[in-house]
């Protein structure tokens, strides 16, 4: 694997890898997971007790593995949700190419 940049600029998600496999259940069943593993801007509020910079990494759950695929380290992503919060799409987020 190569290094990538991240563009300091961009206020959007940035792939950073992936993880799926199945986990046991309470009640003893296989189920399968998917995750996906983004960088994206921290937030910009600040008060006289907060205040964050630079990139956060965050761990998102995905509906199926398959919506990562094609997807290479350090491309621009645009992630769309359900209503529970889990990543439904991923799309390429203007000209990605590998975070350059």
């Amino acid at each position: 694997m190569s290094g990538f940049k991240v563009d300091l600029e961009y206020q959007g998600y940035v792939f950073v890898g992936g993880a799926q496999g199945t986990f046991e259940t309470q009640d003893k069943r296989r189920m399968p997971f998917a995750n996906i593993f983004v960088l994206s801007p921290a937030s910009t509020y600040t008060s006289d007790e907060y205040r964050a910079f630079g990139f956060k990494a965050e761990k998102k759950k995905c509906l199926d593995a398959k919506i990562m695929e094609g997807l290479n380290i350090g491309d621009k992503v645009k992630l769309f949700f359900d209503d529970k919060g889990r990543v439904i799409s991923v799309a390429l987020d203007g000209d990605s190419a590998g975070g350059k």
